[in-house]
């Protein structure tokens, strides 16, 4: 005899049983406690460095048990089988243990089942494919499996039937499953990714939810495609859940489905999808983005509430209403799209506070519950509709609208001004602008060097308003056919001489003027050119240093931001001609960039028959918004800036918020100070006395103290202080 092989049943041997075997290669012993001897010499005579194989949980029983320790060269049993269940049979080999055969497996408990003894032998399991169900507890406490193969013929597994794997990292339950029992893969600590095909699962066809079969640390599910709805509450409370693949196979998505999720960042729900239950995504607190398909019609209740780290979602046009705190909470949320296919829209749907923005997109304002919005959003809605909106419940949260149906505009030969929006409406918007071309403070836009005879289609605007909003719009306008007229030339001196044209642009232009060379200078020498501003339809330049006795040819022209040139006729100068006296010419533009604390002036000064001296402009502050208190400047006090060149410009800083500012150009001969018109702007911003504060100490002697717009102002004198801050006690 060169082996023998003791079953797990045996339980003692009697005195000198295999002495004399001296034939024995090896020895297995499959029972998990070493079987007692009722007498010596059970191996006697037997060769004790031969092996003994043992189950691998008792290796060091066997080390120190009576006439067992004898042997020297003991290892863990490679291969066992038996039978299980109806017609089954199992066979583990090398730790690979094959359940094959037809019929259900028996309900194993814990120290029941045929292979009780080898469990921590087992890495790897097999169910072939005519095996109907994995029984209770079948491999409880398997902590070295680490894969397993469910055959297509498996229809259920019983409860605890992996209990205790903690090898096991990924398993795929096949869509023959209909059934799985609670805590079926308990304490799996390293499950971490599951591929589920089976819809009676999916759809709560096992009764329970994932946690309480898979455990709370799975990361990632595979939803296979056989499975078309997600059922209610399956997948909530998943704690750990990262990831969700979701195939196009589902249609609907259950409520609470994926509620209280709160390691999910992200999903991607197909477009086969046509119905997401209430609170299906509620406490997905990680969850930053996520896209609505178009098949869905409404937002249930508390769809998303409380999605904390939400700062993206598109609401398609397929949408009506959309329920009761459907977002409510979604803090990271700043700004929203409510398409014009939304007819109703539930109670503190959009109580978010960090919600800045809203686009209404309806025509017709949707229904409103209470308390839909914060009264801080600040809400646009379509052109022409917002009085329509002012009377209905929208008109108490409509507090920082911007109605772009309020546009104008003033189009000429060579430049467009636009103003956006009313006088209501200026008072939030900070900038405006051309997208990608420069940005203008206020609501108003002036561009130039455009091309005279076109048209402008859709051309994209921009505004930001001082609430943090950014809108865009597009509008058309056209230009008008360029007048451009050379006059007759002034000549102040024999060596200097005023150019005249006469023309349609307007006094904003500045790429025109006029070209000039001498009348007996060869034809294709490129002229000299000067460029001069526009004021009141008359174009001027003051062109000095000509030599005397000598014939010029000059002509005015426009250069338009594409480069295209345009000019008026050539005429011509005698710089011997009897000299005129010509008055100057001093003009006074409307300010531009008017801001807070700064504003940019323009004037235009032509020198007549004699030099100026100096130039510039003079200012003061004619008024106070509200009466607000002396501040940077002193009301009618007067002051000088002095500029160089025929067009004149400055920009003023260190000026006061609210208040009116009166201006014009000035030039100086000799002891003689020329004006231009008297214009006026008003600063941007507000400052009004508000109510003294009587229940604040600021140690602050003789001093009024006075609390507005968040701000304590505290006056002494003709200073003002304030302090700032997010709250002030």
């Amino acid at each position: 005899m060169t082996s023998i092989t003791i079953p797990n049943s045996v339980t003692s041997v009697g005195g000198y049983a295999f002495s004399d075997c001296t034939g024995l290669t090896s020895i297995t012993c499959e029972a998990v406690t070493p079987p007692t001897f009722t007498g010596s010499g059970g191996f006697a005579y037997v060769d004790k460095s031969i092996p003994l194989y043992v189950p691998a949980q008792s290796v060091d029983l066997y080390k120190i048990a009576d006439q067992w320790k004898d042997f020297t060269n003991v290892q863990t049993i490679s291969h066992a089988s038996g039978t299980c269940g109806d017609n089954l049979t199992w066979d583990l080999t090398d730790g690979v243990l094959t359940i094959s055969g037809t019929g259900d497996m028996y309900n194993f408990s814990y120290n029941g089942s045929p292979w009780d003894s080898y469990r921590s032998l087992i890495t790897e399991v097999s169910i072939g494919n005519g095996v109907t169900s994995i029984g209770y507890s079948a491999f409880f406490g398997c902590t070295g499996l680490t894969s397993v193969n469910i055959g297509n013929s498996v229809t259920s597994i019983g409860e605890w039937a992996f209990d205790g794997c903690s090898s096991l990292t990924s398993i795929e339950i096949p869509s023959s499953i209909t059934n799985i029992g609670e805590w079926a893969f308990e304490h799996c600590t390293n499950l971490v990714r599951v591929s589920i095909d089976s819809n009676d699962v999916i759809a709560l066809g096992s009764s329970y939810h994932m946690y309480s079969i898979f455990g709370y640390q799975v990361k990632e599910y595979i939803i296979g495609n056989s499975v078309t709805a997600i059922g209610d509450g399956i997948f909530g409370y998943c704690p750990n859940l990262e990831t969700v693949s979701i195939p196009n196979s589902v249609t609907s998505i259950g409520n609470h489905a994926f509620s209280n999720c709160t390691n999910l960042t992200s999903i991607k729900i197909p477009s086969s999808v046509t119905s997401i239950g209430y609170s299906a995504f509620s406490g997905c607190s990680s969850l930053t983005s996520i896209e609505i398909p178009n098949g869905v019609t409404s937002i249930e209740e508390n769809t998303f509430s409380s999605c904390y780290r939400l700062i993206s979602i598109e609401i398609p046009n397929s949408i009506t209403s959309i329920g009761e705190r459907a977002f409510n909470g979604c803090s990271s949320l700043t700004s929203i799209e409510i398409p014009s296919s939304v007819t109703n829209i539930g109670d503190y749907a959009f109580n978010c506070y960090s919600l800045l923005r809203i686009n209404c997109l309806a025509t017709t304002p949707p229904t409103l519950g209470i308390n839909v919005f914060t009264k801080h959003s600040c809400i646009y809605v379509p052109f022409g509709t917002l009085q329509t909106y002012k009377q209905t419940t929208w008109g108490e949260y409509l507090l920082h609208v911007v109605d772009l149906s309020h546009i104008s505009s003033s189009s000429g030969a060579t430049s467009v001004t636009i103003t956006l929006g009313n006088e209501d409406d200026a008072k939030h918007i900070i900038f405006c602008g051309m997208e990608s071309g420069e940005e203008f403070a206020g609501n108003v836009i002036e561009y130039i060097g455009l091309e005279p005879e076109s048209e402008f289609l859709d051309v994209p605007f921009f505004i930001r308003t001082k609430e943090g909003d950014y809108d865009t719009l597009h509008y058309s306008f056209s230009t008008s056919t360029l007048e451009l007229t050379t006059q007759e030339s002034k000549p102040v001196s024999s060596n200097t001489a005023i150019l005249l044209a006469e023309t349609n642009m307007a006094d904003i232009e500045t790429s025109c003027g006029f070209e000039w060379k001498r009348n007996d200078a060869p034809e294709d020498m490129t002229p000299n050119k000067v460029f001069c501003p526009v004021a009141n339809g008359m174009m001027a330049g003051r062109l000095k240093g000509l030599k005397d006795e000598v014939y010029y040819k000059y002509r005015a022209f426009y250069k338009s931001a594409a480069g295209n040139m345009f000019y008026g006729g050539w005429k011509y100068i005698f710089t011997g001609d009897v000299t005129v006296e010509f008055d100057p010419i001093i003009y006074t533009y409307s300010a531009v960039e008017v801001k807070e604390n700064e504003a940019t002036l323009k004037g235009y000064a032509l020198a007549g028959s004699e030099d100026f001296t100096e130039q510039g402009f003079e200012y003061w502050a004619e008024s106070r918004a509200n009466n607000a208190p002396r501040r940077a400047n002193a009301l009618g006090e007067h002051h000088i800036i002095t500029a160089s060149g025929i067009s004149l410009r400055t920009t003023l800083t260190d000026l006061d918020e609210g208040t009116v500012y009166k201006y014009r150009t000035y030039a100086k001969i000799g002891d003689k100070t020329l004006y231009g018109s008297e214009m006026a702007f008003t600063t941007q911003g507000e400052y009004q006395e508000g109510q003294a504060i009587e229940d604040i100490y600021i140690d602050a002697p003789h001093a009024t103290k006075i609390l507005h717009n968040d701000q304590i102002f505290i006056l002494r004198g003709d200073h003002t202080y304030t302090i700032t801050g997010q709250e002030v006690k």
